[in-house]
């Protein structure tokens, strides 16, 4: 993948987490034109946002990250009996969890959080989550994570050979 094509991935992963918020359905939708990945996938990402329903667990971003694995990998509807794309799917999904654990130590929201802010909000508190945003959550700290995960992703696939983004 060229730096133009990494950067474009970046920006608009970042934007949309800047603008809208949603960590899980804005990774995906910065990968959506070159993955093409289909509205319900994104709409079906949105209860996922801030460590699933704001609660701090599992993150968002690498939520996000790895719908968008799933849906060019993963196993079909109709051939649930699909071994062989459950464990290509995995294994990806293992090489976006190996990054996210390089770069932030955990895979966790909240943890993240601690990682890059020096403390964890609890995003389902209005006055927490307004202490949040207020701190830059959503001006360079959450943004720059969904957008890193956007390019993970991105890179796995195409380090992978299964999707090549320079067109």
């Amino acid at each position: 993948m060229n730096d133009k094509t990494r950067m474009e991935i970046y920006n608009k992963a970042f934007e949309y987490e800047k603008n809208f918020g949603g960590c899980a359905q804005c990774t995906l939708c910065a990968l959506q034109t070159y993955l093409d990945i289909n509205s319900a996938v994104i709409k079906s990402a949105t209860a996922l946002m801030a460590g699933g329903v704001r609660s701090g667990n599992s993150c968002g971003a690498f939520n996000g990250a790895l719908m968008a694995i799933s849906a060019v990998c993963g196993r079909e509807y109709d051939n649930m009996g699909d071994k062989q794309a459950v464990a290509d799917t995995l294994v990806l999904g293992r090489k976006l969890h190996d990054r996210f654990m390089q770069e932030y130590g955990s895979v966790i929201c909240r943890d993240i959080q601690y990682k890059i802010m020096g403390k964890s909000y609890r995003m389902y508190d209005p006055e927490d989550m307004a202490r949040f945003l207020a701190d830059g959550g959503h001006d360079d700290k959450c943004t720059a994570v969904v957008a890193n995960a956007a390019v993970w992703a991105a890179e796995i696939l195409e380090e992978m050979g299964i999707v090549k983004f320079d067109l």
